[in-house]
């Protein structure tokens, strides 16, 4: 007669590498992307983008619609009337500027339901926008391509909803959870370049969001570790210092002369993105060429 022997209890698997073993599937926890904002994404990805199909697809999604009357018609942008048309505010914000609404829209459309981890997960979306701007400016002094390094901006931590929705998944929603908090910080930058690779970005962009923590070699990858770094200074709970802001701007051969100015820029795009910042704005609009 055969015994059956009582089974060994299971050996539970480190956080980090459970995580990190679905994250290799490739498909866990990719977000599928409404309409809307597939559209969107097309549209954005367009140098030469139509004013009409612009509006054409905002018009036909109540999300983007709300989106970019409520930015036309904030402080940054309002001209003493409120804007109720949608043509009239591509007309106002620029295709520059709609593109960016447009990029941030997809990002919004991906926000996860996590629960417990919400508010980081809004944090990062916020972070992303204040990041994408500085970006920007810095691409424009360094000579980088400015939309490339607004989008990966936006986009380089993208992947931590996507890592909070796993963390759920393996039993995780304690919003103090600190072992689930330093998974994301490892994996985010991997995380964050396979949404883009999903979502058929460019290489050079894909690239920047995988090494913006180690950009050495990457151009891109410099000036968005650069914008991340003065943001996270300027933000209500920084964690960057001015040493770690002189260094990234030193990798970047960029004179310290810029580096008040810059950090100002970015205090500005913390209001551009409805948050408050650690450092006094100068008051002007964030940025020269109306985005």
């Amino acid at each position: 007669m055969t015994i059956l022997k009582p089974k060994a209890p299971a050996v539970p698997v480190p956080l980090l590498e459970a995580m990190e073993r679905d994250l290799s599937r490739g498909t866990a926890a990719l977000p599928i992307l409404p309409k809307g904002a597939r559209e969107a994404l097309r549209l954005a990805k367009k140098a030469d983008v139509d004013m009409n199909d612009v509006v054409e697809v905002i018009e036909g999604d109540p999300a983007l619609t709300a989106r970019l009357l409520a930015i036309a018609n904030s402080a940054i942008y309002n001209r003493g009337f409120a804007m109720t048309s949608v043509r009239r505010a591509v007309v106002r914000l620029g295709l520059q500027a709609t593109r960016d609404i447009l990029f941030q829209a997809v990002y919004a459309a991906v926000l996860y339901d996590v629960p417990g981890f919400k508010a980081r997960v809004e944090a990062t979306f916020v972070h992303g926008v204040v990041t994408s701007r500085v970006a920007r400016r810095v691409a424009q002094i360094v000579g980088v391509d400015h939309d490339a390094a607004f989008l990966t901006g936006l986009l380089h931590d993208v992947g931590k909803g996507r890592l909070y929705k796993i963390a759920n998944k393996l039993g995780r929603v304690d919003s103090e959870d600190v072992e689930v908090h330093e998974a994301v910080d490892q994996l985010h930058a991997r995380s964050s370049a396979e949404l883009c690779r999903a979502w058929r970005l460019a290489p050079e962009i894909i690239e920047a969001c995988a090494w913006h923590h180690e950009p050495k070699s990457s151009r891109l990858a410099q000036v968005v570790a650069a914008a991340d770094v003065m943001s996270r200074r300027v933000e209500m709970t920084p964690r960057a210092t001015d040493e770690d802001v002189d260094a990234v701007l030193a990798l970047l051969k960029i004179e310290p002369d810029f580096r008040d100015a810059l950090l100002t820029y970015a205090a500005d795009a913390t209001v551009y993105a409805g948050e408050p910042a650690s450092v006094p704005t100068s008051g002007m609009p964030p940025s020269e060429e109306g985005g």
